[in-house]
C-alpha cells in the first residue's frame, strides 16, 4: 500500500516520457504542410522543422547560454545534430564545436582578464547518459552519468601567466546559473590535442590522446577542493607517440607513452629518449668549436606531486620526487674542433640561469649505464670511461631556495669496480660556482683495466701494478679546486706512449718509460710498513674546461704526486688536448 502512490508516479512519468519520444518522432517524419498545421519551428539542430513538444532546441539553447555566461561571453558553442532517446535518458550530439569568439577574446585580452589557456574544441559525436531533457532545461542541477568525447581534435593556445586576474573565475560564474554539476564518468577517446605557445612561438602536438574522469562534482563546496583535480576524484590522461626536436635540429625528443594520474599528481613516461639522429661525425661537422654530444635512453620516469600542465608547457617543473629506473646516459666530445671558453656552466651556476621555476625535493635513479668518450687529436684515437649501474640520490634539485643540491651515488668503474661518489653544489654562493666533492673506491683491481681510456686520452698505459683504494675529497668553484687524495697502490709499472707521424698506433717511449720507472716513480703506496701517503692536490681551471673535468684534474694532480710523478702532466694533457 505504501508503495503504489510511487509506482503510479513512475508509471506516470514514463508514460510521459513515451508520449514524448512517440510525438517527436511521428512528428519527423511528417511533411511540410503537416509541420506547419501542427505548429512547428525551425530550430538550430542544422535548419531542420521540429515540434513545438520538442525540447531538444531548449537544451541546446541552455547549454550555449551557459557555456557563454560561465566563461564572460568568451566561447560559443554550435551544435549540428541532437539525438535524443528519451526512455535511456541519453542524448547524442554531432557536429559540435567550441571555438572563442575573436571579439570577445581580443576585449578580453585589452582588460587584461583573458585566461591564460583559450580552447577550441570540435568533435563528431558526444554521448551523455543519464539525461531528463525536462530537468536538464528547468533544474538547477546537471546529474549526468556519462558523457563520452569520440575523435575530439582540442587546440589550447597558450598565453604567458601573470595578468590581471578576473574577479570571478569560470566556476563562480557556472555557480551563479547552476547550483550543482554531477558527472560519474568523462571519457574521451583517440583524442588529438594540438598546444600553441604565443610566448615561445612553439606548437607541441599530442596523437591519440585518452582520457577517463571520474566522480567529478562541481558546487560551493568543491570548487575551491585541492584534493581534486578539475573537480574529479580520478582523472587519468593518455598519450602516445610524442616527440619534437629542438630548434636547431641536433636534438629529437621522444617518448612513447606518457601516463597522467592528476587527482594524485604523477606522470609516468615510457620509453623516453633524447639523442641526436645525427651520427657523431656529422653532428661535429656542424660545429664551430668543440661541443659535446648527448644521448639519453630511459625505459621509466616517474614523476610525484607534480603541476603536470606547468610541466607540459615548459613553465615550471615542480615535483616532491622524480624516479627513474634503468636506462643509458652518453657524452661524446671531440677535441679536434677550437674549445670554447666554459664560465658559468656548473651545475649550480646552470640552476640559476634557468628561464623556469624548478623545484624537485628528490631525484632517485638506479641502474643508469654512464658513458663518456673523448676524441683526442694527438692520439687520433677515442677513449671511453664507463660507469655501470650508476645509482643515484639527489636532493633539492631547483633553483627556488638556498638549500645546497647534493649528489649521492654509487656505479661500477670499467664494469666492475665500485665507486661512491657525493656532491654539494652551494646554492648561497651559486653564482660562482661553489662546490664540494668527495669519491671513494675501496676494491682491489688491476691497473689495467684503465688503459682502455689512459692510451688514447692521456698517452699513458699501466703495464704492471694493483691499485687497491682511493679517496679524495675537494673543494672548490668555477677558477680552480683543491683537497686530499690518497691512492693506495702497489707495484706499478707504467708505459709512456707517443704517436708517430703516419702511424695508426701509439708507440712505446722505451727510454724515457724505463728512466721514469727506475728514477721518477714510486712503486708503492705504502712503501715498506710506513704510513700510507696523503697528498695535496690543486688545479687551476682552464675556461675552457667543465666541471667533471676539474674534479678529475685535481684528483689527478693528487695521484701523479703520489706516484712521483710531475704534476705539470695533468696540464700538459689539457693543453695538448686542446691543439
Amino acid at each position: 500500500m505504501l508503495l503504489s502512490p510511487a509506482l503510479l508516479l513512475i508509471a506516470g512519468y514514463f508514460a510521459v516520457q513515451v508520449y514524448l519520444r512517440a510525438t517527436i518522432r511521428d512528428e519527423e517524419k511528417a511533411t511540410g504542410n503537416n509541420l506547419v498545421r501542427e505548429g512547428k519551428k525551425t530550430d538550430t539542430l542544422g535548419g531542420k522543422k521540429v515540434s513545438a513538444l520538442d525540447l531538444r532546441p531548449h537544451f541546446v539553447e541552455r547549454l550555449q547560454q551557459l557555456l557563454k555566461k560561465s566563461s564572460n561571453g568568451l566561447y560559443e558553442l554550435t551544435v549540428g545534430d541532437l539525438t535524443v532517446d528519451v526512455l535511456a535518458s541519453t542524448i547524442a550530439l554531432r557536429n559540435v564545436t567550441v571555438r572563442p569568439d575573436a571579439k570577445q577574446l581580443e576585449a578580453l585580452k585589452a582588460s587584461g582578464l583573458l585566461p591564460d589557456d583559450v580552447f577550441t574544441f570540435a568533435f563528431k559525436n558526444l554521448h551523455i547518459e543519464g539525461v531528463n531533457l525536462d530537468d536538464a532545461i528547468t533544474s538547477k542541477t546537471m546529474d549526468y552519468k556519462l558523457v563520452k568525447l569520440v575523435n575530439p581534435e582540442i587546440e589550447i593556445v597558450h598565453y604567458k601567466a601573470g595578468r590581471t586576474k578576473p574577479e570571478c573565475d569560470f566556476t563562480q560564474r557556472f555557480l551563479k546559473e547552476m547550483q550543482k554539476l554531477s558527472l560519474d564518468k568523462l571519457v574521451v577517446q583517440d583524442g588529438n590535442i594540438s598546444v600553441h605557445d604565443k610566448q615561445k612561438g612553439t606548437t607541441k602536438r599530442f596523437a591519440n590522446v585518452q582520457v577517463l574522469m571520474k566522480d567529478i562534482l562541481l558546487n560551493e563546496e568543491t570548487r575551491a577542493d585541492k584534493s581534486r583535480f578539475l573537480f574529479a576524484k580520478e582523472a587519468r590522461l593518455d598519450f602516445h607517440d610524442y616527440s619534437s626536436r629542438t630548434k636547431d635540429g641536433l636534438y629529437n625528443l621522444k617518448i612513447a607513452g606518457v601516463s597522467v594520474n592528476a587527482a594524485q599528481k604523477q606522470i609516468t613516461l615510457n620509453k623516453f629518449s633524447f639523442g641526436s639522429p645525427l651520427s657523431k661525425q656529422a653532428f661535429v661537422k656542424k660545429q664551430k668549436q668543440a661541443k659535446e654530444m648527448y644521448g639519453l635512453s630511459i625505459p621509466t620516469v616517474t614523476l610525484t606531486g607534480v603541476d603536470w600542465w606547468s610541466l607540459l608547457n615548459e613553465e615550471d617543473v615542480l615535483a616532491t620526487e622524480v624516479e627513474m629506473r634503468g636506462g643509458k646516459f652518453s657524452v661524446y666530445f671531440n677535441r679536434s674542433l677550437p674549445s670554447k671558453k666554459k664560465l658559468g656552466n656548473f651545475p649550480n651556476q646552470l640552476l640559476l640561469k634557468l628561464p623556469f621555476k624548478l623545484d624537485i625535493a628528490r631525484i632517485k635513479i638506479r641502474n643508469l649505464d654512464l658513458s663518456y668518450e673523448e676524441y683526442n687529436p694527438l692520439s687520433q684515437q677515442s677513449g671511453t670511461i664507463y660507469f655501470d649501474n650508476a645509482s643515484m640520490d639527489i636532493t633539492n634539485a631547483g633553483n627556488q631556495n638556498k638549500a645546497p643540491v647534493v649528489v649521492n651515488g654509487t656505479a661500477l668503474l670499467m664494469h666492475q669496480v665500485p665507486v661512491r661518489a657525493r656532491f654539494e653544489f652551494d646554492m648561497r654562493r651559486a653564482k660562482s660556482g661553489r662546490f664540494s666533492a668527495s669519491v671513494h673506491s675501496a676494491t682491489p683491481y688491476a691497473g689495467s683495466l684503465l688503459n682502455s681510456f689512459t692510451a688514447p686520452l692521456g698517452m699513458m698505459r699501466v703495464e704492471k701494478g694493483e691499485l687497491k683504494k682511493l679517496d679524495a675529497t675537494i673543494r672548490g668553484d668555477e677558477t680552480g679546486a683543491s683537497g686530499t687524495v690518497q691512492v693506495l697502490y702497489n707495484d706499478l709499472k707504467l708505459a709512456l706512449l707517443e704517436k708517430d707521424q703516419g702511424k695508426t698506433t701509439l708507440d712505446k717511449k722505451d727510454v724515457t718509460s724505463l728512466l721514469a720507472n727506475l728514477v721518477v716513480l714510486k712503486k708503492d703506496n705504502p712503501k715498506g710498513g710506513k704510513t700510507p701517503r696523503v697528498e695535496q692536490g690543486s688545479f687551476q681551471r682552464d675556461p675552457t674546461g667543465g666541471f667533471m673535468m676539474l674534479v678529475w684534474k685535481t684528483i689527478l694532480v693528487g695521484v701523479l704526486k703520489s706516484i712521483g710523478a710531475p704534476t705539470k702532466l695533468a696540464y700538459k694533457k689539457q693543453t695538448a688536448a686542446k691543439q
